[in-house]
């Protein structure tokens, strides 16, 4: 399930990624599994293949133990993320993963990172007030060109983090989810390599069944919604070194 608060950040990629592919003449000609793997390696996405076979595996399962909603880490996760946003100075990276797609975006003192691989095609995009660099990462090209008032990056920032700082949590838990403090959800607490995990999953009303995987610290790891499983991780502490541009790209003029 991706969450209302990330759906505008994610068009902003979708619209980036037709951008790039239109002026850098983007091609899929390299092999699918290096684009893939050239495109992770630009961000911090990790991708495992247990987490996918869990969330199916323990989807499936009947649970002996239930938890309530206001007693999860799935709530516990959403009220870290509303506390996050609402900080003085917020910051955040978020992956998403699997075997055919990876979507990062990360934010920072003005300064945005979205990286995206699809159908064989890995771009991102480095942007801050005054440049967007853009990568191609099949072609191993960029292209550097100034900020201008046309390309609307004051619109996207205040877009962006307006749509975080007037989120709400209950409204989104009620509305979109369709869930009370009092739902149940199954849960199942395993382990693995002497690594615990949790395995969270709610119906809500509006939205069906969507789960979680969670860690021994209650960050998760992975999700689940409308039969689409992907490794995801969200962090509200960035490194600088995420928007730094790789090297081994060639420039090209438009």
């Amino acid at each position: 399930m991706i969450s209302r608060k990330f759906k505008k950040v994610l068009f902003s990629v979708v619209s980036a990624v037709l951008c790039v592919t239109m002026i850098l003449g983007v091609s899929a000609s390299a092999a699918k599994n290096t684009v893939w793997s050239d495109t992770k390696a630009l961000t911090s996405a990790k991708y495992n293949s247990n987490y996918i076979k869990w969330l199916e595996k323990y989807g499936e399962k009947e649970a002996k133990n239930t938890v309530s909603f206001s007693k999860s880490r799935t709530k516990k996760f959403y009220e870290n993320q509303l506390k996050a946003f609402n900080s003085k100075e917020p910051q955040f990276l978020a992956n998403i993963i699997d075997k055919d797609n990876i979507i990062s975006v990360a934010y920072k003192g003005q300064k945005i990172k979205t990286v995206a691989y699809e159908d064989g095609t890995g771009v991102a995009i480095y942007m801050d007030p005054d440049k967007m660099t853009l990568l191609s990462v099949a072609d191993k090209q960029k292209i550097t060109m100034p900020m201008t008032e046309d390309l609307g990056y004051e619109d996207m920032i205040d877009e962006m983090v307006g749509t975080f700082m007037t989120f709400d949590n209950d409204d989104y838990m009620s509305d979109d989810l369709g869930v009370t403090d009092k739902t149940k959800g199954k849960l199942f607490k395993f382990k693995s390599n002497d690594k615990i995990y949790y395995y969270e999953e709610f119906e809500g009303s509006k939205s069906g069944k969507f789960s979680f995987l969670f860690n021994s610290s209650g960050n998760p790891v992975a999700m689940s919604a409308d039969d689409l499983s992907v490794c995801f991780s969200v962090s509200f502490k960035v490194n600088d070194s995420e928007f730094d541009i790789p090297k081994g790209y060639t420039d090209i003029e438009i």
